[in-house]
């Protein structure tokens, strides 16, 4: 079986920690592999906000999920605190990769990599649209 392969960058743009809650966890009695997805999107979401764009439009354009894959690395467990490093990488003509690590600062080992295939897409024109400018020079400061 071919194995994902996620390439982290030298330096993110954004750190956020989330607590692994009761509701979280799954009959394995360690964190769910939907919810760490939540929590992906969650810190995806305050890294936009940081960036600027709190409501995901970036001069009126959406910015959509078009593929996601998770590397999980160790497990985590109610109570835990995870620190989710984000960045964009590899940016296209329209869209980028926003690519996670996930560290458990409670264990403090790698939990995660992830990697969350972003485009912008125009809902008038039902179409992928060109990356706005102000998020190429968000993504580059």
């Amino acid at each position: 079986m071919a194995r994902v392969e996620i390439k982290l960058p030298d330096k993110t743009d954004f750190s956020f920690d989330i607590e692994v809650r009761m509701s979280d966890v799954n009959a394995g009695a360690h964190l769910g592999n939907h919810n760490l997805v939540s929590m992906l999107n969650e810190a995806h979401l305050n890294f936009m906000k940081h960036k600027g764009f709190p409501d995901l439009l970036v001069e009126g354009k959406a910015f959509i999920n078009t593929d996601l894959a998770i590397i999980y690395k160790s497990e985590s467990f109610y109570g835990d605190v995870l620190q989710i490093d984000v960045t964009a990488s590899d940016l296209s003509k329209y869209g980028c990769d926003i690519v996670c690590r996930v560290t458990n600062k409670t264990q403090k080992r790698l939990a995660a990599i992830a990697k969350l295939g972003m485009a912008f897409f125009d809902y008038q024109t039902r179409k992928l649209a060109e990356v706005p400018e102000a998020f190429k020079k968000a993504v580059a400061s």
